[in-house]
Order: structure tokens, then sequence, then C-alpha cells
């Protein structure tokens, strides 16, 4: 009976592993402004550029409200995975923007 028990003790530890593996939600990433995309873009891409960064940054904070799997993510890691994804993809978006921005001056395009 002893080992019966501790089987299951470990089986139940490997599940809720294996489900706050799952439950670590991911956003994905902005991709880093390439030099081609700097020196040949024009105003009015790089204003659309903005715009898609910004729903990014919108559909990020959207998805990282408080869900199911956020409850489950904290059970396995205590929410540090969702926390580190997050700020990673926020990352990733504020220096694509700054990029952008950066574009945007070196052609004197008016603000917008």
């Amino acid at each position: 009976m002893k080992t019966l028990s501790s089987t299951a003790v470990v089986l139940a530890i490997v599940a809720v592993c294996a489900l706050s593996g799952c439950a670590t939600k991911t956003y994905g990433r902005q991709g880093d402004l390439t030099s081609f995309e700097q020196t040949t873009m024009t105003c009015r891409e790089i204003d659309l550029e903005e715009a898609k960064v910004q729903g990014f940054i919108q559909h990020v904070d959207q998805e990282s409200s408080f869900s199911g799997r956020s409850v489950l993510s904290f059970m396995g890691d205590f929410g540090i995975g969702n926390t580190l994804e997050k700020s990673s993809a926020l990352e990733s978006a504020d220096k694509r923007l700054k990029a952008l921005q950066s574009a945007k001056k070196s052609r004197n395009c008016k603000p917008g």
C-alpha cells in the first residue's frame, strides 16, 4: 500500500507540472526593424507598422488578463512564466516601435 500512495503522489506532481507547462501563455514577438526596412519604408508604411505594433501591444495586454490558464501556471511556477513571456513580448514591441520612430525622424515624416 505504501508504494501505491507514493506512486500516486509522483503521478500527481507530474500531472501538475505538465498542466502548468501547457498553461503558460505565449504572445509571440515583434521582429527587429531590418536595415532594409529602415532605409526603404515610406512614411505611410512606417505609420502602418506603428499601428500594427500598437495592436500587438493591445493584444498582449488583453490576453494577459487573469484566466483559468493563469491559475494553472501559478500552480506550476507561481506565474513567473507568464510574467516573463509578457515582458519579453512587450520588450520586443517597444524595441520595434523605437526603431520605427527613429526611421520616421530620419525621413522627416510628419507626426501621426
